[in-house]
């Protein structure tokens, strides 16, 4: 079958669904068709065709079996456009963070079969819109993401805690770096012998309560070393519609500490392969910063328990499951 994928851009954070699906569903023999504007960003490796237009109209959305519209910019000029058989691919339910709220809620009541990605997705699109979805989940790239030797080990120092900021001035609010500020300055008066790592996607430099490293990691691959070398992961957002880093990092053998966001429940126990708190939180999210910063055996365990739970999350499964179900639409 021939998919068309319209997109604003291909840069960091949850656009990897898109270009991990894509690559998988071309490696499974579908015919995969990227189309976006002239001049927009490209930062994964896709195996797919990439076709430029001037911009997302429904003139320029190409023929195919199945059109995927995903961030809400795109659903109507892939909805006007006629051309194939639209399937509304919701990677986050954009009327909580966007300004065009109500443009945005429009997407989801087009007569169009909707795609979620996380159970909790699935309650928030059907509580705001009375639809209903079928769930493609997010995956983890196992070649990729797998342990690698800690950098507290190699070195003999104390551990170190990693942490994705992402910048509030490129508008991501809901992701909490204020909160993992405060509750790294209250952990580090009761244990003040860890590194802190911080990669910072767009370039953001916030004023720290103590020094950090910066690391730059613009490749999978990079970002990979980034979670496996550190001992414990830290994820602050408010909510997410699946949450890939706290998995990637369970990948990479990495001690995780989250918030309970919505999207990673299908995923993180508490207790059982990470520890989750509430967001915003910051007494209950420097409380398990300690303990795993203390307990190196129960650190170690959450690291095992971990991994082994990524194991199942691949990407290989989720283009299975979205194969599955645009065949049954194909039949019906």
């Amino acid at each position: 079958m021939k998919l068309v994928i319209p997109v604003l851009s291909l840069e960091t954070g949850g656009t990897r669904f898109i270009y991990q699906i894509a690559n998988e569903m071309a490696a499974k023999g579908h015919h995969v068709e990227i189309v976006l504007p002239e001049h927009a960003v490209v930062a994964w490796p896709l195996r797919t065709q990439i076709t430029r237009v001037r911009e997302l109209t429904p003139a320029t959305i190409p023929a195919g079996d199945f059109i995927l519209p995903n961030f809400w910019p795109t659903v109507f000029p892939a909805w006007g456009a006629q051309k194939g058989r639209v399937v509304r691919l919701s990677l986050g339910f954009e009327p909580l963070w966007v300004k065009e709220k109500e443009n945005a809620l429009a997407t989801y009541h087009i007569d169009a079969p909707i795609l979620s990605i996380s159970q909790w997705h699935r309650q928030i699109i059907r509580q705001e819109t009375g639809r209903d979805s079928t769930i493609i989940p997010g995956g983890v790239d196992l070649s990729l993401f797998h342990p690698h030797p800690k950098k507290s080990l190699m070195a003999n120092t104390g551990p170190t805690i990693a942490y994705i900021l992402r910048s509030k001035e490129h508008g991501y609010t809901w992701k909490g770096s204020d909160d993992f500020w405060e509750a790294i300055r209250i952990t580090a008066q009761s244990f003040p012998h860890f590194t802190l790592q911080i990669v910072a996607p767009e370039g953001a430099a916030y004023p720290s309560p103590l020094p950090y490293q910066p690391i730059v990691a613009t490749t999978d691959a990079e970002l990979a070393l980034f979670y496996a070398q550190a001992d414990i992961f830290v994820s602050t957002s408010y909510f997410e519609a699946f949450a890939m880093p706290p998995l990637e990092a369970m990948a990479c053998g990495t001690a995780v500490v989250t918030t309970d966001n919505g999207g990673n429940r299908d995923y993180a126990k508490n207790g059982e392969n990470c520890l989750v708190v509430p967001p915003s939180d910051i007494q209950q999210l420097s409380q398990s910063l300690l303990h795993l910063l203390t307990q190196a055996q129960e650190r170690q365990r959450l690291a095992q328990a971990g991994q082994h739970t990524a194991q199942a999350w691949t990407w290989r499964h989720s283009a299975d499951r979205l194969e599955q179900f645009l065949f049954q639409l194909s039949r019906n």
